[in-house]
């Protein structure tokens, strides 16, 4: 039987809401721990104390578990199959967030590459990650079985998170671990971020738009799903009903979800709109998330993993035709002042300059200079004051 196989049986067999990724998180806990008494196994897989004996019960069945004095081990049978699914111990620190300290030599690899993406589309919502927020981001995925023997996609993917996993998983392979998904992948709108990242060995991209549904494909071909979707109601709405096509609207499949700190009406409604999908908050961690040059979109967001539930299915079935960019939402003009004589404009939708990226490469209309500071910005009617630099 192929690893898949065993984990399906062991889910029929014990009869778990949970499906295979209820298994997997049992047996998972089981190889990391060597030999592991119940109430700690369930602890650790973060399933209830019958639902734990059960798998664990269909696991022996197979002869991947055996029983031993202390708890639960793998059997020789269950360890092969361990090693073949999880891998070894990952060397990026679990609680990576929790430290101002990143791999040396991972950060150094990130910052390489990620001096080379394309500058931010204001107008497509992107704002870049640092790259110290993506070793935390890998780091994340790697201590929450997201990465290893996984199908991974990131549905938006202008941070370059799967250049991150690359570089992270070279760096492991090069240490003698396993650490590879079993496919990455990213969709993006804009042909320069999945030119960017088709170019790296390892990772599968091309270019799509949130609007149309995941194509035929790539339907359920995926086991965990990153994103960074527009911060708005409609995008989230948009990408996590395309996350659950792409993981098949199967249960326990995981996401990966990066969003602002907005309003709490706001985020009531983000947060139905989760549960509409069938998409649960397994972990919730604020400011994890910072940008660069973040002040016009969004400083930090927090970091969300979500846990698909049972009969979860897309609440945009088809082609989308509504707003969906922040400048729809929440159309702003802002105003800018040059740095250098003091001359204003007017930048945002309707206004003869789109995009602070234009107003920089066009220059000041007085005398030409490329710096400017926004004084001033009004959304909805309401004026907003800012000092953000635009240097």
């Amino acid at each position: 039987m192929t690893p898949t196989e065993i984990l399906e049986s062991a889910a029929v067999g014990a009869r778990v809401r949970e499906g295979a990724e209820g298994v997997r998180a049992v047996l998972r806990a089981v190889h990391v721990a060597g030999t592991i008494a119940t109430r700690d196994l369930a602890q650790s897989a973060r399933l209830p104390l019958p639902v734990v004996a059960a798998i664990r019960g269909e696991l022996a069945k197979l002869d991947v578990i055996e029983k031993r004095p202390s708890g639960a081990g793998l059997t020789p049978r269950g360890q092969q199959l361990a090693d073949e699914m999880f891998g070894e111990s990952a060397s990026v620190p679990n609680a990576a967030h929790s430290s101002p300290d990143a791999p040396a030599d991972l950060l150094a690899r990130v910052r390489d590459f990620t001096s080379q993406r394309p500058d931010a589309d204001t107008t497509l919502d992107q704002a870049k990650a640092t790259p110290e927020t993506l070793v935390r981001r890998v780091a994340y995925l790697a201590s929450h079985d997201a990465l290893t023997g996984r199908r991974v996609l990131c549905l938006g993917d202008d941070d370059f998170v799967t250049g991150a996993i690359v570089a992270w998983t070279q760096l492991e392979s090069d240490a003698g671990r396993k650490a590879n998904p079993d496919r990455l992948c990213a969709l993006d709108i804009d042909p320069r971020i999945v030119s960017a990242l088709a170019a790296r060995d390892g990772v599968e991209a091309h270019v799509w738009d949130a609007r149309d549904p995941v194509p035929d494909d790539l339907r359920g071909a995926f086991d965990v799903v990153v994103t960074d979707p527009p911060y708005t109601l409609p995008g989230t709405e948009l990408f996590l009903s395309r996350a659950a096509e792409a993981v098949g609207a199967r249960p326990g499949t995981r996401c990966y979800f990066s969003f602002g700190h907005v309003a709490p009406q706001d985020m009531r409604d983000i947060q139905a709109a989760m549960l509409d999908i069938g998409w649960i908050v397994s972990e919730w961690t604020p400011a994890f998330n910072e940008y660069e040059g973040g002040g016009l979109i969004a400083g930090t967001s927090l970091l969300a993993e979500l846990v698909l539930a049972p009969d979860a299915e897309s609440i945009v079935p088809g082609h989308y035709e509504g707003d969906l960019y922040t400048s729809d939402v929440r159309p702003a003009i802002s105003t800018y002042r040059c740095r250098e004589c003091g001359a204003l404009c007017a930048v945002g939708p309707g206004a003869p300059i789109s995009t602070i990226a234009d107003l920089k490469r066009a220059g000041c209309s007085e005398c030409g200079a490329d710096r400017f500071v926004r004084t001033g910005r009004r959304t909805g009617g309401e004026q907003a004051s800012a000092q953000d630099s635009a240097s």
